[in-house]
């Protein structure tokens, strides 16, 4: 995560230096995430579209055989093998989104360190100053509990005190001037705040701001998912009907934008609100792109190029886990009984005959799909 966070730091870096200005430099690296991610996007979007085009098939299916699941699953991998749809695919742009929320985070967090550069032994000697500094002004009454407030954030109190205290540093030379220099607002107000619901200056332009900006961010989120929902319902209801709790949880994820959101550095929430309308206009955009006509075109190709490259690694699971499936449940209706001397077969006896059917479903599965058969257990 450190390794991700420097990189992603050091794309932040490049562009304050190009626009210097912490605001505009946010909107830009938050674009240029959006479009190394947008291929997964787009595969993911395909991908749901195409299953939705065989929704119709999927249900007849389920009425076919309404009190076998295992029939089921085995006909929708038969449908989604000739329909050459991978059931996982496009998953990667979901966790390339929340890979990055912790390194964006980090970077948010440490702006001397990611944006200003600042080496950690300077950063180290401020916080001893800062610390010293608040006990000496009775703000804490022994340096172990000021030392624990620094701690907290301590990059975030270095840039306010600086301003407001630049005498706390008359030791460092060229580190206040530093720091002024660095250009953390947007619109006139600070990036690099906490929101606080009881602002000790009132309810000043920037103390609003940063409480509105999770509220504003969250309001988003919840935006995009009411259209995504209704999209679903429109193009595959049955599927959306069995989401169920996964549903209600993207209705309460908006209120973890709010919870975090009120605690972290205005800058994160900042970064989640341009992601939440960008991510919007995406959606919109895919929506509209990936629809009659053209879609049944993509599709055509995808089918094409998905039935030449062979099932997915996921299909292939589910594929092999309902043969084996299959074969248990072929030896739970012959032998239901388990006790030694049942039917003419021991515990023992029992346990390797199943081992022998599990083992038979794995070459099978090998022999489809052209790898390496598996070795009998007794042959090791």
């Amino acid at each position: 995560m450190g390794l991700i966070s420097k990189l992603m730091g050091s794309i932040l870096y490049g562009i304050y230096q190009v626009v210097h200005n912490y605001g505009i430099a946010m909107i830009l690296f938050t674009i240029l995430i959006k479009l190394l991610t947008l291929p997964s996007t787009y595969k993911m979007q395909v991908n749901q579209a195409r299953q939705g085009m065989i929704a119709p098939k999927i249900n007849k299916i389920k009425k076919a055989f309404p009190n076998n699941p295992q029939r089921q699953q085995e006909e929708q991998n038969k449908l989604f093998t000739e329909e050459g749809i991978n059931p996982s695919a496009g998953c990667l742009g979901s966790f390339l989104m929340i890979f990055l929320l912790f390194p964006v985070f980090f970077v948010v967090l440490r702006p001397l360190t990611y944006i200003l550069r600042m080496p950690e032994e300077t950063l180290t000697r401020a916080k001893e100053l800062l610390t010293q500094w608040l006990v000496n002004q009775n703000l804490y009454e022994t340096a172990e509990k000021a030392e624990k407030y620094v701690n907290g954030r301590p990059e975030l109190l270095l840039l306010q005190h600086a301003k407001e205290h630049p005498d706390i540093f008359n030791s460092m030379p060229g580190f206040v001037d530093k720091l002024k220099s660095f250009d953390n607002t947007f619109l006139g107000f600070d990036l690099t705040g906490v929101p606080n619901l009881h602002p000790e200056n009132g309810w000043t332009f920037t103390n609003l701001m940063l409480v509105l900006l999770p509220i504003l961010a969250a309001a988003v989120y919840l935006l995009q998912t009411i259209i995504t929902q209704a999209h679903n319902k429109k193009v595959n209801p049955e599927a959306a009907k069995q989401m169920g709790a996964a549903n209600a949880m993207l209705y309460l994820s908006p209120l973890m934008t709010v919870w975090i959101g009120m605690k972290a550095p205005a800058g994160l929430s900042f970064y989640w609100l341009v992601n939440a309308v960008l991510t919007l206009v995406v959606q919109l955009l895919l929506y509209k792109f990936l629809s009659g006509e053209r879609l049944e075109k993509i599709n055509e190709k995808e089918k094409a190029k998905q039935i030449a490259k062979g099932p997915g690694w996921m299909q292939r699971m589910m594929e092999q886990s309902a043969a084996m499936q299959a074969e248990q449940n072929g030896t739970a209706s012959n032998h239901t009984k388990f006790s030694d001397g049942d039917d003419g077969m021991s515990r023992k006896e029992r346990a390797e005959y199943e081992k022998k059917l599990i083992e038979a479903a794995r070459k099978r599965a090998a022999l489809k799909y052209g790898e390496e058969i598996p070795r009998d257990s007794d042959e090791n």
